[in-house]
């Protein structure tokens, strides 16, 4: 007889799209479940690029630097056409980085990031993902969502490993259960069963190119450790540091005929100047390009993979995967909570499906120039390019405008409904924005942070922030938000101390303040959960503030 559960939420998928999802709601205490339909936690490196922007939203969770330490850190490459170095890009100090703690992408295995996902789901909150576990029916109406999931196999016994890594097995194969959930959330990839059950187009197309993969070891070769490669000529072969003397090698090359048959070492070895050997994964793939029509319909929502997929130019892909998690979960908890309507949902796909098809745009673009067929364009960009790419690369301002788009430390939501700038307020950073700098932050909160200005002739007291602070506690008690207050004046005690209404900071340098833009008088800026600005303007506009938050 089939068993019947209830929850919150539950998550199908749990690749880093479904994993953080999980830790999202896990830290607004919200009940869930996440199940997984493999048996076990893939072994492929797959995606490798954790761009700072993940990183930052990551380590709300757990000390991102265990994951780091398992992969390389994406110090720059370089660019070779017709086996001679056109360009070096360094990337070692970019300014587009300087306000995050982690200015750097790290090169790591996708296996590596789930099982660093998945082991913080489990040590920091107690959650486990119900491995061998597949949705085969899915049903919604206006109260909630029907799930029928069947136990399809068993993973091996269990052992220390696994149980540190957050895995629970399923030990009666083929048993089913009913789950009743008042929300759906599909991380479940490009084949999303939750995307089929909902009434929405996935729009778009495959590549005609086929790819070659290898990971591999490689020695007697001069490549750092510490740099990427890409080899234009008649093809393309993209080369990524894995760590150790292993390699990941990606190649697709014109006129080749598709075909089921697997690749071999010697189809990548005449692109290298070193020698590869003991392949760990080799494989021939497709790829594809196309989005969902709308990210949300009902209360089947889609995230990652079920809601775009994209070339893997740029390392965008597994990144914009977590970061449409981390927009969701704390909406879905306001909701779950009350705080919200329905509705607010909408703001879900509001904001992200812009992103991912401005990331679609681009990466196609990119991938069209570096990976056509045309021997004619493939004639004319191998001669060009020696010419061009050192102009485009060799100026700052392209280099940090290029990487501050990969690091997606610029994706911004500066045209949604729930966020707002005061009128007049013209600072570098506007409501929607990524909110620079936020050791403050914790992930199941909203933050007001006030601060007092550096000039003498615009500073508040600490009188009037600290009444400030109290007004919007007493007004807006509602909110459950966390109050700061970031003073460029020392005060007693170090550079922090408590008060009835907060906690005061001291900007050292005024740092913050002029990165907020709150050198020449005071101001508050309102973070949301995901680090990006909810509100912002002048302390004078506080009381407006308050009224639009209510």
């Amino acid at each position: 007889m089939a068993q019947t559960t209830t929850t919150d939420v539950l998550i199908i998928g749990s690749g880093p799209t479904g994993t953080t999802m999980a830790l999202e709601l896990a830290a607004q205490g919200i009940s869930f479940r996440i199940v997984e339909r493999n048996a076990r936690q893939s072994d492929k490196s797959k995606a490798l690029a954790v761009q700072p922007r993940s990183l930052e939203l990551m380590s709300r969770h757990g000390p991102v630097e265990r994951l780091s330490d398992r992969g390389t850190l994406g110090l720059g490459g370089a660019v070779f056409v017709n086996g001679k170095k056109t360009v070096d890009l360094d990337l070692g100090d970019i300014r587009a980085t300087r306000d995050s703690a982690f200015p750097h992408t790290v090169l790591v295995p996708q296996s590596e990031t789930e099982h660093f996902l998945a082991d913080c789901l489990f040590t920091r909150y107690g959650f486990s993902i119900e491995f061998g576990t597949e949705a085969t029916s899915i049903k919604q109406d206006a109260d909630g969502v029907t799930v029928t999931l069947r136990k399809v196999s068993s993973p091996p016994s269990s052992s220390a490993s696994s149980t540190q890594h957050g895995v629970v097995g399923n030990d009666e194969a083929q048993d089913v259960e009913t789950v009743r959930a008042k929300y759906v959330v599909g991380g479940d990839g490009a084949h999303s069963v939750v995307r089929h059950a909902a009434a929405v187009a996935y729009e778009g197309d495959a590549y005609p190119h086929d790819f070659i993969l290898c990971d591999a070891h490689i020695r007697n070769s001069s490549m750092p450790r510490d740099r990427f490669r890409i080899c234009m000529r008649y093809g393309l072969m993209l080369v990524f540091p894995l760590g150790g003397d292993v390699v990941r090698l990606v190649a697709s090359r014109p006129g080749e005929p598709a075909t089921d048959q697997q690749p071999v070492l010697r189809d990548f070895q005449d692109w290298l100047d070193g020698e590869l050997f003991d392949p760990i994964w080799l494989s021939r793939f497709k790829l594809h390009h196309r989005v969902a029509t709308n990210y949300r319909d009902g209360r089947l929502l889609l995230a990652g993979d079920a809601a775009h997929i994209h070339s893997p130019a740029g390392g965008q892909g597994m990144n914009t995967g977590i970061q449409d998690s981390v927009n969701l979960g704390w909406k879905l908890a306001r909701v779950l909570r009350g705080e919200q309507p329905d509705a607010f949902l909408d703001s879900y796909n509001e904001e992200r499906r812009p992103v991912g098809l401005r990331i679609l745009a681009t990466s196609d673009w990119l991938f069209g120039f570096a990976a056509s067929q045309s021997w004619l364009w493939l004639f004319f960009r191998n001669l060009l390019l020696p010419w061009v790419l050192p102009y485009l690369l060799g100026e700052e301002t392209r280099r940090n405008n290029a990487f501050r788009f990969v690091s997606q430390l610029g994706i911004r939501y500066r045209r949604s409904s729930i966020v707002g700038t005061a009128e007049g307020f013209s600072g570098p950073v506007l409501g929607g924005d990524r909110a620079p700098d936020g050791p403050l932050l914790v992930p199941n909160k909203h933050h007001l942070v006030l601060f007092s200005g550096v000039t003498p002739s615009g500073e508040a007291s600490r009188d009037d922030l600290e009444h400030a602070a109290e007004t919007f506690q007493d007004e807006n008690s509602g909110a459950a938000a966390l109050v700061h207050t970031m003073t460029a004046s020392p005060l007693s005690g170090g550079t922090k101390s408590s008060s009835s209404s907060g906690s005061f900071y001291l900007d050292v340098d005024g740092v913050l303040h002029q990165r907020y833009g709150f050198e020449d008088g005071a101001g508050y800026v309102y973070v949301r959960p995901d680090g990006h600005v909810a509100h912002i303007g002048p302390l004078s506009a506080l009381p407006l503030f308050m009224k639009w938050l209510m």
